[in-house]
Protein backbone atom coordinates (compact mmCIF):
# COMPACT_ATOMS: atom_id res chain seq x y z
CA UNK A 1 0.00 0.00 0.00
CA UNK A 2 1.14 3.27 -0.65
CA UNK A 3 0.98 6.84 1.87
CA UNK A 4 -1.47 8.31 0.00
CA UNK A 5 -4.69 8.57 1.78
CA UNK A 6 -6.96 8.63 -1.29
CA UNK A 7 -4.98 5.40 -2.77
CA UNK A 8 -5.08 3.55 0.55
CA UNK A 9 -9.41 4.50 0.57
CA UNK A 10 -9.82 3.41 -2.49
CA UNK A 11 -7.70 0.06 -1.94
CA UNK A 12 -9.67 -0.21 1.10
CA UNK A 13 -13.20 0.38 -0.73
CA UNK A 14 -12.41 -2.34 -3.00
CA UNK A 15 -11.27 -4.17 -0.50
CA UNK A 16 -14.49 -4.08 0.99
CA UNK A 17 -16.55 -4.51 -1.57
CA UNK A 18 -14.02 -8.11 -2.47
CA UNK A 19 -15.21 -9.16 0.90
CA UNK A 20 -18.96 -9.28 0.65
CA UNK A 21 -19.37 -5.64 2.15
CA UNK A 22 -20.73 -3.57 -0.74
CA UNK A 23 -22.80 -1.24 1.63
CA UNK A 24 -20.36 -0.24 3.97
CA UNK A 25 -17.79 0.11 0.26
CA UNK A 26 -21.02 2.16 -1.00
CA UNK A 27 -21.10 4.33 2.29
CA UNK A 28 -17.38 5.06 2.64
CA UNK A 29 -17.13 6.07 -1.42
CA UNK A 30 -19.86 8.54 -0.44
CA UNK A 31 -18.02 10.09 2.23
CA UNK A 32 -15.20 10.52 0.12
CA UNK A 33 -17.65 12.45 -2.41
CA UNK A 34 -17.92 14.79 -0.20
CA UNK A 35 -14.75 15.22 1.97
CA UNK A 36 -11.09 14.76 0.64
CA UNK A 37 -9.83 10.87 1.17
CA UNK A 38 -7.82 11.57 4.69
CA UNK A 39 -11.17 13.27 6.29
CA UNK A 40 -13.45 10.98 4.07
CA UNK A 41 -11.89 7.57 6.12
CA UNK A 42 -11.84 9.55 9.40
CA UNK A 43 -15.65 10.80 9.09
CA UNK A 44 -16.89 7.67 8.13
CA UNK A 45 -14.79 5.84 11.27
CA UNK A 46 -16.49 7.96 13.70
CA UNK A 47 -19.74 7.22 12.23
CA UNK A 48 -18.94 4.15 13.03
CA UNK A 49 -18.32 4.42 16.04
CA UNK A 50 -21.28 6.68 16.40
CA UNK A 51 -23.23 3.68 16.35
CA UNK A 52 -20.74 1.81 18.93
CA UNK A 53 -21.01 4.42 21.66
CA UNK A 54 -24.87 4.92 21.43
CA UNK A 55 -24.95 1.04 22.27
CA UNK A 56 -22.76 1.71 24.61
CA UNK A 57 -24.83 4.23 26.50
CA UNK A 58 -28.32 2.05 26.05
CA UNK A 59 -26.65 -0.64 27.53
CA UNK A 60 -25.11 1.82 30.49
CA UNK A 61 -26.24 5.12 30.55
CA UNK A 62 -24.02 5.71 33.13
CA UNK A 63 -22.16 6.31 30.62
CA UNK A 64 -23.15 9.50 29.31
CA UNK A 65 -20.97 11.70 30.40
CA UNK A 66 -18.05 10.01 29.16
CA UNK A 67 -19.13 9.45 26.10
CA UNK A 68 -20.10 12.75 25.63
CA UNK A 69 -17.03 14.20 26.42
CA UNK A 70 -15.41 11.88 23.57
CA UNK A 71 -17.92 12.75 21.09
CA UNK A 72 -16.58 16.70 22.22
CA UNK A 73 -13.09 15.62 21.37
CA UNK A 74 -13.33 13.91 18.22
CA UNK A 75 -15.16 16.43 16.61
CA UNK A 76 -13.01 19.06 18.05
CA UNK A 77 -9.90 16.86 16.53
CA UNK A 78 -12.00 16.52 12.66
CA UNK A 79 -13.13 20.27 12.88
CA UNK A 80 -10.25 22.17 14.56
CA UNK A 81 -11.46 25.57 12.70
CA UNK A 82 -15.26 25.22 13.96
CA UNK A 83 -13.91 24.26 17.93
CA UNK A 84 -13.51 27.41 18.80
CA UNK A 85 -11.13 30.00 20.00
CA UNK A 86 -8.09 28.32 21.86
CA UNK A 87 -8.23 25.28 20.94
Amino acid sequence: MTDDPARRTGDLIERLREQGHPAEADHLAHHLTLHDAERGLLFALREACETVLTAIEAIDPVTQTMIEELRLEVEKRLRPSEAGPGR
